[in-house]
């Protein structure tokens, strides 16, 4: 998922500010299909240069995985930058003086002194579960750490924490005494299939093969999306957010919907589920939120 804009650390602007990572930068915006042998030959460099260019920069978070490319003897993964245009801010701005998810979702609710408390669970990326899946969601966990930890460490009163993930999905189930981010579809994501029934009583939409269905309308769009914000029946006091999708598109829907505060999209009441539709200009990665499908409390059931 690519952003037009990312703030960036100093730490990271360092990393930014080589002139061999910046041209390779610069060519993997212009071209997807390169990888380090090509780059490589581009610039004029070995390809164990390039190849420890492009290693700094993943290790910074600068560079997302668009996929792999066949070559002669295996395949080459490729990249592109997370973002169009990098900001480095010299001041904090105070994240309240503008309405944010992180207000409406985290702060209260997945938040303890100054810390996240919970896990953000993803499906594994080995086959798994009752449709032998395979996970292809894990990089948007970034995503979404990059904005909590953004937010966590501005607040007032807040201080740095670590996010916590977990990728075993064998070792985190429904009762877990902790919050719960689930990304990702009940195919892919077999936590998000434990809660399906859940939020089938509670909101009347749930999943099903390649839909999600509420008030039998079928939303079966690749880009369609879910968020859908609700207490752990399973372990009370505890919350559960779903950022799930139809497909791989969907579930970056949603995501980008939270990390781009798109507030209108997210219920008003305490508990909620939304379901909207993502933009995709290449059907590959979501570009922003075009409408909301439909968008319930638990009452309307």
């Amino acid at each position: 998922m690519i952003r037009n804009l990312y703030n960036i650390s100093p730490k990271k602007a360092q990393v930014l500010a080589h002139n061999i990572r910046w041209q390779i930068m610069k060519l993997l915006s212009n071209d997807e299909t390169l990888y380090a042998k090509s780059i490589a030959k581009i610039l004029g460099l070995s390809e164990q240069k390039v190849h420890y260019h492009l290693t700094q920069l993943r290790e910074a978070g600068l560079l997302i995985p668009v996929g792999v490319r066949p070559i002669k003897r295996g395949r080459a993964k490729l990249f592109k930058p997370i973002a169009n245009q990098f900001m480095l801010s010299l001041s904090k701005q105070d994240v309240n003086d503008s309405k944010t998810t992180f207000d409406k979702i985290f702060s209260k609710n997945f938040c303890n002194n100054g810390k996240f408390v919970g896990k953000i669970v993803v499906g594994s990326a080995e086959p798994h579960g009752r449709y032998d899946a395979i996970s292809r969601d894990g990089f948007l966990t970034g995503e979404l750490c990059w904005y909590l930890g953004n937010h966590i460490t501005m607040q007032k009163g807040f201080v740095p924490h670590y996010v916590s993930t977990d990728l075993n999905y064998n070792k985190v189930n429904g009762n877990k005494k902790t919050n719960l981010i689930l990304i990702g579809g009940h195919i892919t994501n077999t936590l998000t299939a434990f809660y399906n029934e859940v939020l089938k009583s509670k909101f009347d939409i749930y999943f099903s093969e390649n839909r999600i269905i509420s008030h039998n309308r079928n939303f079966s769009h690749p880009a369609h999306g879910l968020i859908a914000l609700f207490q752990n029946p399973e372990a009370k006091n505890y919350w559960v957010l779903v950022l799930a999708g139809v497909r791989s598109l969907g579930t970056q829907a949603a995501i980008y919907a939270i990390i781009s505060d798109y507030c209108d999209l997210l219920g008003e009441d305490t508990e909620f589920a939304t379901i909207l539709q993502g933009e995709s200009r290449d059907g590959i990665r979501i570009h922003g939120v075009t409408k909301v499908m439909i968008k319930l409390i638990p009452s309307d059931y």
